[in-house]
């Protein structure tokens, strides 16, 4: 079976399988709507913390200030289209984390769901390869996500150009930070977190089990790396870019460590 008409099967599979999976379907819907909604609201109330009352009150928000202003100075644009530019950095935050979540709920459920259903065995026993496998598996978890998270960050940079308009008759648009956060990195750790949750889910016999390993496991680490490095992706694009180049180097290793450790003839012996 070539590689095209494998992938295509599994794609049809796991959209028919997704469609009967309850606990898809609210966080499909919601976070979306958070996350075109989000990015209106904190350029909506970017102006508010520019006061000087504010700035005394909070230290760190004084510094958060003063990067404002410096950076207005260092594009030539009003102090309230600086804060409104950096705001929506801020937002686009919110779609790496966004595929993380549903990624994380549809991908623990992709191997060891299947095993509870009674469908794996006849889809191992065919002659798809591991490759096919793994990979219809790994698009069909991460596609719905990458999707729905790239409409919510179209509709949230078009809410938030016409948010900042009405309230301070002037133009704002989304500089390439917040798009290359959403589009590029966005989809990049939807990846690695679906193949997390494709090993972990072929080891595990529970689906509660493996979603929650996956959480143990990822949102420590990725918490850790965001407080690390978020800083750096929203001012440097440079970093940014080089977080986008590492992410991609993470996805392809990933995919090689779960192909290796996907031993289907040992799945099938132990789960029967």
């Amino acid at each position: 079976m070539n590689t095209r008409a494998a992938v295509s099967w599994m794609l049809w599979r796991e959209y028919l399988d997704q469609r009967q999976n309850r606990m898809l379907w609210p966080i499909y819907l919601l976070m979306p709507l958070i996350g075109a909604a989000l990015p209106a609201l904190l350029v909506a109330a970017s102006a508010a913390m520019l006061s000087d009352a504010m700035a005394k009150a909070d230290p760190e928000l004084a510094g958060l200030i003063n990067l404002v202003r410096t950076f207005a100075r260092l594009q030539g644009i009003a102090l309230e289209q600086a804060a409104a530019v950096i705001m929506l950095r801020v937002s686009a935050g919110y779609f790496l984390l966004m595929p993380l979540a549903i990624v994380s709920i549809a991908g623990a459920y992709a191997i060891v769901g299947e095993k509870q259903q009674r469908t794996l065995e006849p889809v191992l026993a065919t002659p798809i390869s591991t490759s096919q496998f793994l990979l219809g598996k790994l698009l069909a978890v991460v596609l719905p996500a990458v999707a729905v998270s790239f409409i919510a960050a179209i509709f949230g940079a078009v809410a938030s150009v016409l948010s900042f308009y009405l309230s301070h008759g002037l133009l704002i648009w989304p500089d390439k930070f917040y798009f290359i956060a959403a589009f590029v990195l966005g989809p990049e750790i939807g990846a690695i977190t679906a193949l997390v949750c494709l090993r972990v889910s072929a080891r595990m016999q529970d689906p509660q089990a493996a979603n929650q390993m996956t959480a143990l496991i990822l949102i420590p680490a990725l918490l850790l790396v965001f407080s690390l490095i978020g800083p750096f992706i929203v001012l440097n694009l440079t970093a940014l870019l080089s977080s986008c180049v590492i992410g991609a180097i993470a996805c392809v290793g990933l995919f090689y460590w779960v192909k290796r450790g996907f031993n289907r003839e040992e799945i099938l012996c132990r789960w029967r």
